[in-house]
C-alpha cells in the first residue's frame, strides 16, 4: 500500500507445518482520519508452554497523496515454563512513496536503535532492512518485488503478484528464496476472506486463513491507485 485509506480491524492465524507448538494468532486494527493514522496489533506465537507476545502500536501520517511514513513501538514478551518472562521493547521505521500513477516504492527498518532482549540484557534484538517497489502494468494486476535483510542473518528475495479475475475473487502468489506461497481471497462489500498456504523448502507447508474488515464499502476501488482495495 502506498499511503493509508481507511480504517479497518482483521484478524490472521498461521499453523506452521502442521505442528501445534507453531501456532500464530493476530488481531489488528488502523484508524484513520484526515491523513494520521494509529495502528494497533497484538499477536502470539507458540503455545502455552512456550511461546512469543507482541504488543505493537504506531503513529502513521500521509503527505499529501504521494508520500507516507509510520513510527511503531513493539513490546516483546517470551515465556517458557520453568523460567522468567522476558519482557523488551523495539522500534521500526517505515515509508513509502508514489512514484507515479503505478509505481510504489517503500522500505522498512527495524530496531534502528540496536535495544536488547530483556531491554538491558546481552543480546541485541536483530534489526532487519527492507525495500520494495509495485508496479501496475495493466488494470487489476499487481506485481511486487522486495528485499529483505536480517542482521545476523540471510537474505530474503520475494517476487509476487495479486490479481482479480473477477469481481469478487482475489488471486496472488509469491515465490522468494526460502518458500512459495499462494492466496485467495474473497470480497463482499467491506469485508474481505482469505485462505493461503506457504511452502517452506526444506520443511514443510504452512496454510493461513485471515480477515478483514473496511469501516467503509471499499469495492476494490484502489485497483487504480495501487492499494488493491485497502
Amino acid at each position: 500500500m502506498c499511503c493509508f485509506s481507511s480504517s479497518f480491524a482483521g484478524f490472521h492465524f498461521r499453523n506452521d507445518f502442521g505442528m501445534k507448538e507453531m501456532m500464530f494468532a493476530e488481531l489488528s486494527a488502523v484508524w484513520f482520519q484526515n491523513k494520521n493514522a494509529l495502528l494497533a496489533t497484538v499477536n502470539h506465537y507458540g503455545y502455552a508452554n512456550y511461546g512469543d507476545m507482541q504488543l505493537t502500536v504506531g503513529y502513521g501520517r500521509n503527505f499529501g497523496d504521494r508520500f507516507a511514513m509510520t513510527a511503531r513501538i513493539f513490546y516483546l514478551m517470551a515465556h517458557a515454563r520453568g523460567y522468567p518472562v522476558r519482557h523488551s521493547l523495539s522500534t521500526d521505521f517505515s515509508m513509502a512513496c508514489k512514484v507515479s500513477p503505478k509505481l510504489y516504492f517503500d522500505a522498512t527498518v527495524y530496531n534502528p536503535f540496536m535495544m536488547r532482549y530483556g531491554v538491558v540484557g546481552q543480546e541485541v534484538i536483530p534489526m532487519r532492512f527492507s525495500v520494495g517497489c509495485s508496479y501496475l502494468p495493466v488494470p487489476k494486476l499487481l506485481m511486487a518485488l522486495s528485499v529483505a535483510k536480517t542482521l545476523p542473518g540471510a537474505w530474503e528475495v520475494d517476487c509476487s503478484f495479486l490479481t482479480q479475475p473477477i469481481p469478487p475473487l482475489l488471486l496472488a502468489a509469491s515465490c522468494s528464496n526460502t518458500r512459495l506461497g499462494v492466496f485467495i481471497g474473497l470480497i463482499y462489500r467491506k469485508f474481505l476472506i482469505s485462505v493461503a498456504a506457504a511452502w517452506h523448502y526444506r520443511i514443510s507447508v504452512s496454510p493461513q486463513i485471515g480477515g478483514v474488515c473496511y469501516w467503509e464499502d471499499k469495492r476494490m476501488r484502489g485497483w487504480e491507485d495501487g492499494r488493491m482495495g485497502g
